[in-house]
């Protein structure tokens, strides 16, 4: 049984399955996951009704998404819009709201690093980004967004009501989703910003390890950054078993030894 943290049905439907395709039936029988918390939605559209999903259903959207797509891994070089990448990582999760204002809770984001397997290129951060109403868990707000995110803001809104839509594709620019927002901060230095900030904020000790898959929006990286920053929207993203600490697998080994010499 899945451990669902977020999962944006609607991907599920518009982008992988077809919501109309009757072969493929994915909101019926039930998926035991916690719902998510009520809230009112701002700028994204009507709360989810919250489907049900079931096992198989999401396991087949995974088959079809491996089949079809071939989600790269974080790892992989020049990422685009559009690509899907799966990832297993320490993330920590938080919901935010625009800058301006005290408004209620509309966006999750998670954050974690991915460590480099290239001992001479550096760490790649993550940041997942997502409409609160497919979060699957209660989260703790980390209140507003921070200055210079009103347009990274409403692009993850735009993308909310794009996939209600059906139309799962995004622009190759992302600045042709959201024109009549006046750029102050580019997308991808408010991108970091707010990546640097919650990184800051919420260290790896207070991190889980959560899997998932996400659809790239940004691969931005050197020279015009530290290091290399993944920016995308989740498909789903849930709880996955958490890795020994190295003292846990001391104390194991010494276990199975004291059992072999008696």
């Amino acid at each position: 049984m899945r451990d669902l943290v977020y999962l944006s049905e609607q991907k599920l439907n518009a982008c992988l399955l077809g919501a109309t395709d009757p072969r493929f039936p994915l909101l019926s029988g039930s998926l035991q996951v916690p719902v998510g918390p009520v809230t009112t939605q701002v700028s994204l559209g009507s709360p989810a009704s919250n489907p049900q999903v079931t096992e198989a259903g999401l396991e087949r959207a995974v088959g079809r998404l491996i089949k079809h797509h071939a989600p790269c891994s974080l790892d992989s070089s020049n990422l685009c819009p559009n690509q899907w990448v799966h990832f297993d990582l320490d993330m920590a999760l938080k919901t935010v709201h625009e800058d301006s204002g005290t408004v209620p809770d509309d966006i999750a984001l998670f954050v974690g690093c991915s460590p480099s397997t290239d001992p001479t290129a550096t760490d790649t951060g993550v940041l997942l980004c997502g409409s609160i109403q497919h979060l699957r868990v209660q989260a703790q707000s980390a209140g507003r967004m921070g200055s210079g995110t009103s347009w990274l803001h409403e692009m993850i809104a735009e993308i909310a009501r794009r996939d209600a839509r059906g139309a799962g594709v995004i622009p190759e620019f992302l600045t042709e989703m959201v024109p009549n927002r006046r750029l102050v901060d580019s997308i991808e230095s408010a991108s970091y910003g707010v990546y640097s900030w919650m990184s800051r904020e919420y260290t790896p000790p207070r991190r889980n390890r959560m899997r998932g898959y996400a659809k790239v929006l940004i691969d931005a990286g050197p020279p015009q950054f530290v290091h290399r920053l993944i920016v995308a929207t989740p498909l789903f993203v849930e709880n996955a078993p958490q890795r020994p600490t190295r003292e846990g697998w001391w104390r194991r080994r010494i276990t199975r030894h004291q059992t072999s010499s008696t």
